[in-house]
């Protein structure tokens, strides 16, 4: 894959932090999606890919809490029939996850940035997951 191809397909996926460290190394400038500030200044200061790797899987793990504290909450107000309904899109929610973290991290394979891509998408989706469920819950 042409570098300038793989470049597009990252800094469409990754966070801040990450298009900062490749940007860096092309001499480009970073782009940060709306909201990625806070966790891009927490790991603003890590230079290497491990580095980043540990902050952006710290970063998943939180957002991962945040998913299953808005989907238990959610389900305490559902009745059954709508709990079976987001078991369901909860469970086809998880194979595209999984999938479209997988594609994303491709853009790097074999190398040493494909799991931070893939952490950094997987914390990315886990957010935004979260953020459509907290819109479903009764006040």
């Amino acid at each position: 894959m042409a570098y300038a191809s793989m470049f597009r397909i990252v800094r469409t996926r990754v966070s801040g932090m990450i298009l900062l460290a490749i940007c860096l190394t092309v001499g480009g400038y970073p782009i940060r999606a709306a909201g990625q500030e806070k966790e891009a200044a927490a790991c603003s200061s890590e230079t290497t890919t491990a580095a980043m790797q540990h902050c952006e899987n710290l970063r998943y793990q939180k957002a991962q809490q945040d998913l299953d504290s808005a989907y238990a909450e959610l389900m305490k107000q559902l009745d059954e029939t709508g709990k079976a309904k987001l078991r369901t899109a909860q469970a086809a929610w998880l194979r595209f996850r999984r999938a479209d973290s997988d594609f994303a991290a491709d853009a790097a394979r074999g190398g040493t940035l494909a799991p931070l891509i893939r952490v950094t998408v997987l914390a990315d989706l886990t957010d935004a997951r979260t953020v459509e469920l907290k819109k479903s819950l009764r006040p």
